[in-house]
């Protein structure tokens, strides 16, 4: 399926979530998602904090496709935003992983 037919239409998501932004469910899957398996899915991972990259990466979808149905879910009141861990804050946690990519 092409992307821009899974985000629902949406196209407003230059505030949204940043890409190592903690999401997490406030509710399980239900009924309301049969339409939208990919909403389904982020209700399914997002049980415990996900960034949206990890997101992402579990979907098999485009970053910013991601990014539109976190940000639309996060409007809805489906998905909650968290606070950042304290080591994820600062530079110390990109440069990790920058290592990390890099060592791949």
């Amino acid at each position: 399926m092409r992307p821009f037919a899974v985000h629902s239409g949406s196209v407003a998501a230059s505030a949204g979530p940043g890409l190592l932004s903690l999401v997490v469910a406030r509710r399980l899957p239900g009924q309301s998602e049969e339409l939208y398996p990919e909403r389904e899915a982020v209700l399914r991972l997002a049980q415990c904090p996900q960034t949206v990259v990890e997101l992402a990466a579990h979907l098999g979808l485009p970053l910013s496709v991601v990014k539109l149905i976190v940000s639309d879910m996060i409007t809805s009141g489906s998905l909650d935003p968290c606070e950042p861990l304290p080591e994820q804050a600062g530079d110390g946690f990109l440069q990790k992983l920058l290592d990390g990519l890099r060592a791949l």
